[in-house]
């Protein structure tokens, strides 16, 4: 199971990690399979191009830019 510190790991290689969450069921606790790693500016969009589509703990990552 893939957590916020295996994310923030993945993703520090890239530039400083503001924030990470796996977004659970409510119910059960269990990942629903997409969460959101926050970082800044060009470090941010550089992990997105390079990430995208990778195989990360037997599953491929689909990654995209979220505008707050």
């Amino acid at each position: 199971m893939t957590t916020a510190k295996h994310l923030s790991g993945l993703f520090f290689e890239f530039g400083k990690v503001i924030s990470v969450t796996i977004t659970r069921d409510h119910l059960t606790g269990k990942s629903l399979g997409y969460g959101y790693v926050e970082m800044d500016g060009i470090p941010g969009k550089t992990a997105i191009r390079k990430l995208d589509n990778m195989n990360f703990m037997t599953r491929f990552l689909n990654i995209n830019e979220v505008m707050l």
